[in-house]
């Protein structure tokens, strides 16, 4: 059997965790680029 997010055994090396850190620093770069594209549309015709 799998254990995952909610077993009291699963465990996230220090390697894993800076891994899925970075993924979410990109992964909010980039939603808060496609958030300013539409929330600000005029600037795309420049």
């Amino acid at each position: 059997m799998l254990k995952s997010g909610y077993s009291a055994d699963y465990t996230v090396s220090d390697e894993e965790l800076a891994w899925l850190t970075e993924r979410v620093k990109l992964l909010q770069e980039a939603v808060g680029t496609v958030c300013q594209d539409r929330l600000n549309p005029a600037h795309l015709s420049d």
